[in-house]
């Protein structure tokens, strides 16, 4: 049962942002933040019935679906904003549901696409030992059934109908998390010099492509 909060997410929806929906919504954690902030309409999918049950409690609506399968039907299109934040990567095909959603949205319709990096700097150095485990959570999470670094994830958004118009990493580099003062920053500077070595998330925003 997912009930983290993706604070990178949830500062990259616009103030403006009336209608949102979140796919892969858990427990409703997101989008009942994005409802108390913004004062948003928040409309949640998820394919587990225990996420659905506490999603709706606490979001305007929630659907329970089967991602792999859903066509969008059973929710109000279109939406200002479309987040599937650690979501895509469990699914068998995260192209199909991307593409669904590009079709049913409108020309201003901002998609926000959080995906981790199977090519963190600390999984390389597991791969390097010749290591590949599974574990019950992060990057090598066991119900991950599609794994992305950087640019496989530009490539997912950009061919399911999707123009990518930002994209950034967030992650920690070795050592610094140890200097509060400074290892905030080197963290930061170094994301966007190599994101998909220090990046241990990707965040991509993107608009339909042109029809």
């Amino acid at each position: 049962m997912y009930d983290a909060l993706n604070q990178d997410v949830l500062h990259a929806v616009p103030a403006s942002a009336r209608s949102v929906l979140d796919v892969g919504c858990g427990t409703g954690t997101l989008g009942s933040e994005l409802r108390r902030t913004l004062g948003a309409s928040v409309t949640g999918v998820s394919g587990s019935p225990h996420e659905v049950a506490r999603a709706a409690a606490v979001l305007d609506s929630a659907l329970q679906a089967n991602l792999d399968e859903w066509d969008g039907e059973g929710v109000a299109h279109p939406f200002d904003v479309i987040v599937c934040s650690h979501v895509l990567e469990h699914l068998r095909e995260p192209k199909r549901l991307l593409q669904v959603l590009a079709r049913r949205s409108q020309t201003r319709t901002l998609l926000l696409v959080a995906l981790p990096n199977v090519l963190h700097w600390r999984q390389r150095v597991h791969f390097l030992r010749g290591r590949f485990r599974y574990a019950e959570g992060g990057i090598m999470d066991r119900t991950h059934l599609r794994f992305f670094d950087w640019s496989a994830a530009h490539e997912l958004v950009g061919s399911a109908g999707w123009r990518v118009t930002r994209s950034w990493a967030t992650g920690h580099a070795p050592g610094v998390w140890r200097t509060p003062k400074v290892g905030p920053l080197l963290d930061r500077w170094c994301a966007r010099v190599a994101p998909g070595f220090f990046g241990d998330q990707f965040v991509l925003a993107a608009v339909p492509a042109a029809r």
